[in-house]
């Protein structure tokens, strides 16, 4: 009996204290660990949100938001560097100083960043602290000797500084990084030296890039610069330089815009192995017409012959049908039409005051016009002082000769030698089929004054 009613004592005393227990799956355990499982993501998730705003603040063209972000992330030095970015486009008194301390600060928390460097430099600069400017894009480059960004940014600070020696040798580094750069660092030269001497004699002068130094008398000529672009001209001829032609066209393309015939006409008598025209004698031997026989591809440029694309029209420099040689030019009319066509010309130096005489031999096959294809002559800059045709051709026919003679006019240097069609005026006006020109040549059979005139219109 003792024993049963102690036995029932201690189990009601362990029921007693079990109902006084905190049960290990009760809420309040599961909330607690929640808590403490739940602390440090929190302090991750406002960490990564003090991050995140102060990045969305430091994209802000507001000075007080950017300060705002680096009170969020003082250890950011790219917010430095954002604030002085802001604080330069600003432009009010005192910003440049302080805009340069934050790009100072940017590169002290990080001096490996080429990028804070270069900021550096255009702070430095902008208040007017030029060794600072020049130590800070030295330092950009390098730690960044490969990007050419940094040369040409340091360039710009040696042209706007006016040093011209410093700024050339940038200028040199960024085009063997970048050297496609020929026109942009023409530009920065001279706009910020105005002597074409720089780039000629300290940029160019030990170069072998033939195309380089064409390039710049192209960029001289297309700046109404043609005194210099011919000083220098001459300077590579009297080296008697070896020069392709491809190179040359646009700077002699430069030269006919212009109405520089002279100048042209010397360049491309040079690509040609000749002296220049004005200076030798010509007798009538020698063909003024460049690639009259078409045995070589047209340039479409310089003195060679020019053409384009034109409805109704198909042309071939290349033909094989022909008087001489391996080539003609022939023209299909593939649409009767009643149109004025110029099939392909070309700008030939004459002396004023000279008779000339033009042939070639041209072909046809079932032309229908009356007013077939021939050639012409004007003058290259007064249509009406000179205008000469050779006979048309119509029909079909064989191979022959057709030729003109003219008189040059007192003040005429370069003619426009045309093969051309003109318009109908009396029936059959529309035209089509076939023409073929060959061996065209211009030739002078009165050369008694000719020295003496083309000295005199220099």
């Amino acid at each position: 009996m003792n024993f049963d009613f102690e036995m029932r004592a201690t189990e009601r005393r362990r029921l007693d204290s079990a109902s006084h227990a905190i049960p290990l799956r009760s809420p309040l355990v599961s909330l607690i660990f929640l808590l403490v499982l739940a602390v440090p993501v929190c302090l991750l998730v406002l960490e990564a949100l003090r991050i995140v705003v102060a990045q969305s603040w430091g994209d802000s063209l507001s000075a007080e938001t950017v300060r705002g972000a680096i009170t969020l992330d003082p250890a950011n030095p790219d917010l430095h560097y954002q604030l002085g970015k802001v604080l330069l486009l600003e432009a009010e008194p005192g910003t440049q100083a302080m805009a340069e301390q934050e790009f100072r600060q940017a590169t002290n928390m990080n001096p490996n960043s080429a990028t804070y460097w270069s900021a550096l430099g255009k702070g430095c600069y902008s208040s007017a602290n030029q060794s600072c400017a020049d130590a800070a894009f030295r330092r950009a480059q390098e730690l960044a000797p490969g990007r050419p960004q940094f040369a040409w940014e340091a360039a710009i600070n040696d042209v706007v500084s006016n040093q011209p020696g410093p700024a050339v040798k940038q200028i040199k580094k960024f085009l063997r990084m970048q050297p496609d750069g020929w026109e942009q660092a023409f530009q920065l030269l001279m706009r910020g030296f105005g002597d074409p001497n720089i780039i000629w004699r300290d940029l160019l002068g030990s170069s072998h890039d033939l195309a380089a130094k064409l390039q710049f008398l192209d960029y001289l000529a297309d700046n109404n610069k043609f005194e210099p672009a011919g000083i220098y001209w001459s300077q590579l001829a009297a080296d008697k330089t070896e020069i392709p032609i491809a190179i040359t066209t646009p700077y002699i393309e430069r030269l006919l815009v212009a109405g520089h015939y002279h100048e042209a006409a010397g360049v491309w008598a040079y690509l040609l192995g000749e002296n220049d025209p004005s200076e030798k004698p010509v007798s009538g031997e020698r063909n003024l017409v460049f690639n009259g026989g078409f045995e070589r591809d047209p340039l479409n440029a310089g003195f060679d012959w020019r053409f384009w694309q034109q409805p109704y029209l198909t042309t071939d420099f290349a033909d094989h049908s022909v008087h001489s040689g391996g080539h003609a030019f022939r023209t299909d009319f593939t649409v009767p039409r009643n149109s004025e066509y110029e099939l392909a010309y070309q700008l030939i130096p004459v002396a004023p005051g000279q008779k000339y005489e033009l042939t070639a031999y041209v072909k046809s096959e079932a032309i229908t016009s009356d007013t077939g294809p021939r050639l012409r002559v004007l003058d290259a800059k007064c249509v009406v002082c000179l205008d000469a045709a050779t006979p048309g051709t119509s029909g079909t026919a064989g191979w022959h000769q057709v030729t003109t003679q003219f008189t040059t006019g007192a003040k005429t240097d370069m003619v426009r030698l045309s093969l051309w069609r003109p318009r109908g005026r009396s029936y059959p006006m529309e035209i089509s089929g076939q023409v073929w020109f060959d061996d065209i040549s211009l030739r002078l059979i009165s050369s008694s004054t000719q020295k003496t005139v083309a000295r005199g219109n220099r």
